[in-house]
């Protein structure tokens, strides 16, 4: 099983220390900003259409249709529009941006010039995440190579078309992954979502229309339009076209950031090239989508890793982020925290959120420490319908993820825990001293 490397092709040399991803002109030696020259000779409609065809859905969420993105902030008669990056990746155990930041931040940066002359805007946002504020010095030293390369700025690669980035800090929020929330903060505000519409497209940042995608997405503008939309469109599988990056942490023989075509299976990605589950222990869980996706028993994980197939589980493959968990584990365990996590991390504006994810916390606790009952996981099913259908964003409904496939493919251990049962998996070693 081999890796495809588009994305990652030169992490390699980075590591060696063969290639310095700070300086436009290594990246430009190796390939780089050749498919903005040749966006730069296309109209918007035809650049929207090439993404089109390459088939490119959205890396960090729901794999929304990127020319769709990129059509609708192309309306109406505003001339001032906005191409932002959410470099926030605060979903947990993803590391996928900071790898690409790392390793070649002048991709990302071609890739937003794309989509700025794509949309007709001039002025693009990178949003990095607070946690990476260590990377602060090296993205504005690479931001400066690119425009002193004429990459970037006035009169870019001589073609008349201005387009320029700035960088801004996040503030440590979950929230703020969600694309409102990201606009209030960058403006300076407490960081909450808004309600819709009018949506972004329309009047996003500062008011403006804007396009907002992660930075997996934005990156592979550049390998799209400099090998060919075509080329990007046999990679993968049908309506997930493409490679993508994949976290893979937890008990797992091998851990890291990898990259594979669309459609790649899991269970083979697992077993075969990360060398099964660590120290020879059975396998008991995957969780898909990081700590908001759904979480699969070890009988379900022969499926493949595309947008579809994970949707048509019941989970989402967002970010690409697989935690592995060994059978020294407890499920009701992994839930609670889990939601210990997404309770502190509510922004608290809407009700069904702010103590709908309190409740299930409270009630996931309860059947931990064996004082729940079977009327404890009806509430929890009542509870997280409410949550999706009613909560003003997605972090409402991402909490009921986790929850309901729990529920549904580990039922018999939340009832192992009911009414002062012991779990046998916690009895096996010795008990568990439960805390709150």
């Amino acid at each position: 099983m081999k890796e495809e490397l588009v994305l990652l092709r030169n992490r390699k040399s980075y590591e060696e220390g063969a290639y310095n991803p700070l300086d436009a002109g290594a990246y430009i030696s190796g390939g780089g900003f050749e498919g903005l020259k040749k966006a730069l000779g296309m109209s918007g409609e035809e650049i929207i259409e090439q993404v089109k065809i390459s088939g490119l859905r959205g890396r960090g969420g729901a794999g929304f249709p990127t020319w769709r993105k990129f059509q609708f902030c192309c309306g109406g008669e505003e001339t001032v529009r906005y191409v932002v990056c959410n470099a926030d990746e605060g979903e947990p155990g993803t590391n996928k941006d900071r790898v690409l930041l790392t390793v070649d931040p002048c991709a990302l940066f071609e890739g937003m010039a794309i989509a700025g002359k794509a949309i007709g805007s001039h002025y693009g946002y990178i949003y990095l995440r607070a946690e990476y504020a260590y990377m602060r010095t090296d993205i504005l030293s690479a931001l400066q190579s690119c425009r002193d390369h004429n990459c970037l700025g006035k009169n870019i690669l001589g073609s008349g078309f201005d387009f320029d980035i700035q960088l801004r800090l996040g503030n440590g929020a979950y929230v703020c992954g969600e694309e409102t929330a990201l606009f209030e903060s960058l403006e300076g505000k407490r960081g909450e979502p808004r309600f819709r519409p009018p949506y972004p497209a329309v009047q996003g940042l500062f008011g403006k229309p804007t396009l907002l995608n992660n930075v997996e997405t934005l990156c592979n503008l550049a390998p799209i339009f400099r090998n060919g939309a075509e080329w990007f469109a046999r990679l993968g599988v049908p309506g997930s076209s493409g490679t993508k990056l994949f976290t893979v942490s937890g008990n797992i023989s091998l851990r890291g950031v990898f990259e594979f075509e669309m459609g790649i299976n899991l269970k083979e990605l697992l077993f075969d090239f990360c060398g099964g589950v660590a120290d020879g222990r059975g396998l008991l869980a995957v969780q898909t989508g990081g700590a908001s996706g759904a979480i699969i028993n070890a009988d379900q994980v022969d499926m493949s890793l595309d947008i579809d197939a994970v949707s048509a589980s019941g989970g989402r493959l967002a970010c690409g982020t697989i935690m592995v968990y060994s059978d020294q584990n407890c499920i009701v365990d992994i839930l609670h925290n889990d939601l210990d996590f997404f309770r502190e991390e509510s922004c608290g504006k809407c009700t069904p959120c702010r103590e709908g994810g309190v409740q299930l916390y409270r009630l996931v606790g309860e059947v931990r420490r064996g004082q729940g009952s079977i009327r404890h996981l009806r509430t929890m099913e009542d509870l997280c319908d409410t949550m999706s259908c009613t909560s003003l964003c997605g972090l409402g409904a991402s909490t009921t993820v986790p929850v309901l496939s729990c529920l549904r493919n580990f039922h018999s251990a939340f009832l192992s825990h009911i009414d002062g049962d012991y779990c046998p998996v916690c009895s096996a070693y010795g008990g568990v001293q439960y805390d709150d």
